[in-house]
């Protein structure tokens, strides 16, 4: 006997939502179902009219393509994503004007006239962020789903890439290493620390030279 389900992962500025059934092989230890086949995924930003909807291959193309771009906004080191269907493409870019970011979602690759387009603030990008991890930490749903994700790649980084960009999170996973990230890429660089040894060692720059 197949069991409707519903789950909703929610943010302040996101909601996550997702509706299945648990097949006669899912169950958990503790007695809740677990939504083990997903019908439907619906993604609503709060503020934006659009809602994205779709089912397996929106909510994983969504998922990677979101971890992919927070990494890029946070280290500041371009990563780029490709999806393997051609269903639910997803796409996040920077928008020139600050703490604006363009979520691209096309329903069909050869359909290029039915294609979404909403402009998220940085504040509604982790909101979004944390309706994922969400999903990803809860073991009742959909635990077989098989996600991909890879830190950012060595050849990708930078040269001059400095410290606070290498302690940017390896991938998306719990919602406290991307607000640790955050906090700090925020921090300021700290001065030169001069050693006292030195400076007491130092001559006077108002001692007269000794004469031979």
């Amino acid at each position: 006997m197949t069991v409707q389900l519903q789950r909703n992962y929610s943010s302040p500025n996101c909601l996550l939502f997702l509706q299945g059934f648990s097949d006669d092989s899912a169950d958990s230890s503790d007695g809740v179902p677990i939504l083990s086949v997903l019908i439907t995924a619906q993604c609503q930003i709060i503020g934006c009219e659009q809602k994205l909807s779709g089912g397996k291959d929106f909510l994983v193309n969504l998922i990677k393509a979101v971890s992919v771009y927070a990494q890029s906004f946070l280290s500041g080191v371009h990563h780029p994503h490709e999806t393997e269907s051609n269903a639910h493409l997803i796409h996040l870019e920077k928008l020139a004007q600050k703490n604006r970011h363009l979520l691209l979602w096309q329903e069909n690759k050869e359909n290029k006239e039915n294609k979404v387009e909403l402009e998220l603030t940085t504040v509604q990008l982790f909101d979004l962020v944390e309706a994922i991890d969400q999903f990803l930490a809860d073991p009742r749903t959909l635990p077989d789903l098989s996600l991909d994700l890879h830190p950012v790649s060595r050849r990708y980084r930078q040269v001059e890439e400095n410290l606070i960009q290498q302690s940017t999170p390896a991938a998306l996973g719990l919602a406290g290493f991307v607000l640790a990230a955050i906090a700090i890429f925020l921090m300021p660089i700290p001065s030169e620390v001069k050693d006292p040894r030195l400076e007491e060692s130092r001559p006077s720059e108002n001692t007269t030279e000794t004469l031979r």
